[in-house]
Order: structure tokens, then C-alpha cells, then sequence
């Protein structure tokens, strides 16, 4: 028995190193190929790396390129400039230049780069060579703009004007350029100084006396007519904010004061908000909401004086264009009258801006055209403008050609531009007589800020412009804060910067996407 036990453990350890012998073989058999598999996973692994790599460089560089010119030689360099800072040569990966096709409003850009292999060299492979592109279309789909202009005095130096008209235009067609539907493009324009001309349209007709669709949102008084003189007493188109406190619909105007006096009982002359009798009046918070609908009263500068004084005492101001002067030497016979201008001193519409306010609208050469009515003229009131540019984007009345506010189709942008700082007018302006009001610069300063605020809650992006060197650090401070971020607020010293500045940003709104 014992025997035969040895005879059965001997034919046990035969077999088993026999098996451990064939394991071994059968191992280093398949090294090779289980090492192999491994790397080449690993090769491939960091080959996709450097595809993706690639890919986001390409797809960067398009982007950017398209963004900032339309000159197929400069986006040809811009591509190489952004490709090299966004796949720098540290990277894995060897890149070779991208190359470029400008092809109307589509960048075409693709690249090449390979990867050194470290465990495919094994079976003769040295290298891995990847591939990317993309293709940009420039186009805008669903943008509206207001462009909030300032048309004031000092923009007549070195005739800033024509530059602003310049750069406006030059604004206009980068954007029209840009889109093949030009439906797809609503831009509006509010020139403004002391005021905002609404013109034909607070009467519910369009600049050529034809109707408009839309209310009218300005009663002219008795004995006043509109006109297109601006040297005339009648009414050339300007408004003056709408003051709650007090006001009644039932108000009759005072003989004779161009509607700005007002009588709601007897002859005290109020019942439009604007009192003669309050030295605090303030319009507050109607002059920085955007919707509310009218009316508005019309803007006749003049000055407001009492019983038994004399229009003539002032000047620029004359007996004979007096409300209710008809006491003994000319005098105010009344609580209160009204002077307003003499014709050789611009009469009525003084530092009322020449151009008026444009709707939004997608007629291209409309809004060029219009360009050619801003005349520099008036003081500045930029929270004013600031104000008018929300209501020509809004929905609601008195304009009422933008979108919805949470219309996902469309875009909204204001593009917000100055040439100095705000000023209070001695005399008259939006906000009515200023011996009757205790506003100030700080107050214009601060309502602005807060119609910012107000339209970028509402989702609308901000552009700011300040230009010329003499705008101080305080207002420029307003004007970033306005704006929807810091980089979209530009400080634009010279003409050719304000041109540079306006083709920048109508660049940044093109809305554009990668195909495919």
C-alpha cells in the first residue's frame, strides 16, 4: 500500500510542474499582446486628448477672429493669435498652423496636430495624427437696440458730431451686414440734450404727418400748433416729464401760457403736477420707470414770474410774450404767468435736440438717414435719454414696436453714449422750471444709475460710451456701473476711439454660433 501511495505522489508533482511550465509559456506567449492592448489604450487615450485639445482651440480662435473683424487677412492672423494662446506649445500634442477660409459671413478654420506614441512604437506605430474644424456663421437673429445719443452743444467741438454720425453708422451696417434676414434687426435712435423730441408721434402721426400706429400720448394746448421751425413759439416736438403729485385730467391750461400753467379750480395754476406756487416740484419715480404710458406735457422754455413782474426784466424775454401780462408797464396781472422766449433767442424750443426720436425699426437706410439730423444743441441730461431709450425698447406704450421682455427669440441691448457730464440748466429743461424744482446733478446722477438697474433686470444689456477727455472720474463711475458688466463700459478719448468703440460693440452683439 505504501507503494503504491508514493507511486500516485510521484505522478501528482510530474503533472503539476508540467501545468506551471505550460502557464509560463502560455504567459510569455501573450505579454506581448496583453502589454500591447494596454498601451495602445493609453496612446489612444491621450491621442483623443490632444483631438479635443485641438477642438476647443479651433472652435476659440473662429470665434474670437469672427468677432473682431470682417477683413479676411486680419482674421487670418487674429485665428493664428488666439489659436497659439489657446494650444500653447507646452501642451501635449505637436499642432501645426490652422488654416483659414473667409467665405462671405461664414470663418472656416481647421487644424492638424499629431502625437508621439509610447507603447504603439512596440508594434510600429510612432505616431498618432488628429484632425478639427469649424465653421462660424456671422449672422444676428433677434437683436433690438436703442441707441441713446448725445446731441448736446459741446459735441459741436472739433465737430464731434460728424464723428458720432460716423461711428453710428458705422454701428448700423456691421449689424445689418451681419444677418440675412434684416427683419431679424430692430434699431432705434433717441438723440437727447435738455430733452427728447417725440415730435409728430406724441400726436399719433409719424415724422411725415402720415398716422402711426400707435396713441397719441401729447395734448397740444389751445392756440398751439405743431411746427418744424424751431425758432417758432409753437411746439417743435420736445416734452417735459410727467409730475403725479397733483395731477388731474379735468386741468384746463391758462390762457395764453403755452400749456405751462394749469388751471383745476378758479385760477390756481396747477392740476398737472408741475405747481408754480411749489419750489420742490419733483417727478419722482416717473422719471426713471419705463413704463408709464402719458401724457406729457409739451416743453416751452421759458420762465414762470408773478403778480407785477415784468417778462421784460429778464432777458431773451419780452412784455409781449407774456401769459396774462396785462397789468400797467406789461405787467403779470395774475398769481403767476408765463414768458417764454423771443424767436431771436430760439424762442420756445431752446436746447430742444433737432432730431427726433426714432421707433424701433429695421429699415436700414432710414436709420442712416436720420443720422443727418443731429445737430449739437442744448445741455446734458443723460439720465433723460437713459430714460426714453428703456421706453422705445419696452412693449408698452407710448412705442410699441419691441418684443415682450421675456420673448427667448429676441435679444434686447441699449447702447448708451456721452460726451460730458450732467448738467442743470439756469432755466428749463425735462424736469420743467428749475427755480421750481430743488433737483441737481446728484439726482440726475442717481436716477440714471437706477434706470440702469431697472433695464438690466429686465434682462437688457448695457453698453456705455464716455467721450472726449473731459468727463470727470465721478460720472464715468455711473457710467461702468450702468453698464451690464465692466468691459462693456469704454472710455473712448478720441474720434477715432468712439469709431473703434461703436464697431467693437456692434461685433459683440452679432450673435454668433458654430455649425454643424
Amino acid at each position: 500500500m505504501t507503494a503504491l501511495k508514493n507511486k500516485i505522489r510521484m505522478m501528482f508533482e510530474y503533472y503539476r510542474s508540467d501545468i506551471t511550465a505550460a502557464i509560463a509559456i502560455a504567459f510569455a506567449l501573450m505579454a506581448p499582446i496583453i502589454i500591447g492592448a494596454a498601451g495602445m489604450a493609453l496612446d489612444y487615450a491621450q491621442a483623443y486628448l490632444v483631438q479635443q485639445r485641438l477642438a476647443q482651440a479651433i472652435d476659440a480662435a473662429a470665434l474670437a477672429a469672427a468677432a473682431g473683424s470682417t477683413d479676411p487677412t486680419e482674421i487670418n492672423q487674429r485665428v493664428q493669435d488666439f489659436f497659439d494662446v489657446n494650444y500653447p506649445p507646452e501642451k501635449l500634442g505637436i499642432t501645426f498652423d490652422p488654416y483659414v477660409v473667409v467665405n462671405g459671413d461664414e470663418v472656416y478654420v481647421s487644424g492638424n496636430a499629431y502625437y508621439d506614441t509610447i507603447f504603439l512604437k512596440i508594434v510600429g506605430i510612432e505616431e498618432i495624427d488628429v484632425s478639427a474644424e469649424t465653421t462660424v456663421q456671422r449672422e444676428v437673429q433677434g437683436l433690438e437696440v436703442a441707441m441713446v445719443l448725445d446731441n448736446t452743444g459741446s459735441m459741436a467741438n472739433n465737430n464731434n458730431i460728424e464723428a458720432l454720425k460716423d461711428a453710428s453708422e458705422a454701428f448700423i451696417n456691421i449689424l445689418f451686414d451681419r444677418t440675412s434676414n434684416p427683419n431679424y434687426i430692430r434699431i432705434g435712435m433717441v438723440p437727447y440734450a435738455n430733452t427728447v423730441r417725440v415730435g409728430r408721434y406724441g400726436l399719433g402721426l409719424k415724422p411725415d404727418g402720415s398716422d402711426y400706429d400707435g396713441e397719441p400720448f401729447v395734448t397740444l394746448p389751445p392756440g398751439m400748433s405743431y411746427t418744424t421751425d424751431h425758432s417758432s413759439a409753437n411746439w417743435y416736438g420736445c416734452v417735459v416729464e410727467h409730475n403725479d403729485n397733483g395731477y388731474t385730467a379735468l386741468a384746463t391750461h391758462v390762457s395764453g401760457s403755452k400749456g405751462q400753467l394749469w388751471e383745476d379750480t378758479g385760477s390756481n395754476p396747477d392740476g398737472h403736477g408741475w405747481d408754480p406756487r411749489d419750489g420742490n416740484n419733483d417727478p419722482y419715480d416717473y422719471d426713471v420707470l419705463d413704463d408709464y404710458e402719458g401724457p406729457w406735457d409739451v416743453y416751452a422754455y421759458g420762465r414762470v414770474i408773478s403778480n407785477n413782474q415784468k417778462c421784460s426784466d429778464y432777458g431773451g424775454y419780452s412784455n409781449s410774450r407774456c401769459s396774462d401780462c396785462t397789468g400797467g408797464y406789461g405787467r403779470c396781472d395774475s398769481d403767476y404767468c408765463f414768458c417764454w422766449r423771443s424767436d431771436s433767442n430760439q424762442g420756445t424750443n431752446l436746447s430742444c435736440p433737432y432730431a427726433n426720436i426714432m421707433p424701433l425699426t429695421s429699415d436700414r437706410d432710414a436709420l442712416i438717414d436720420h443720422l443727418d439730423n443731429m445737430v449739437p444743441h442744448g445741455n446734458t441730461l443723460g439720465n433723460i435719454g437713459m430714460l426714453w431709450g428703456s421706453r422705445i425698447i419696452s412693449p408698452e406704450a407710448p412705442f410699441e414696436e419691441a418684443s415682450d421682455w421675456d420673448d427667448v427669440n429676441w435679444r434686447k441691448a441699449v447702447v448708451m453714449m456721452t460726451d460730458g457730464d450732467n448738467t442743470r440748466d439756469g432755466t428749463y429743461s425735462s424736469f420743467w422750471f428749475n427755480t421750481k424744482n430743488n433737483l441737481g446733478v446728484s439726482d440726475y446722477n442717481e436716477r440714471f444709475e437706477e434706470t440702469c438697474q431697472a433695464l438690466k433686470d429686465k434682462g437688457v444689456t448695457i453698453y456705455t460710451v464716455t467721450f472726449s477727455s473731459g468727463i470727470n472720474e465721478n460720472t464715468k463711475g455711473y457710467y461702468e456701473r450702468c453698464a451690464s458688466s465692466p468691459d462693456q463700459h469704454y472710455d473712448a478719448p478720441s474720434q477715432e476711439d468712439l469709431i473703434e468703440v461703436f464697431e467693437t460693440i456692434s461685433r459683440e452683439l452679432s450673435n454668433l454660433h458654430i455649425k454643424g
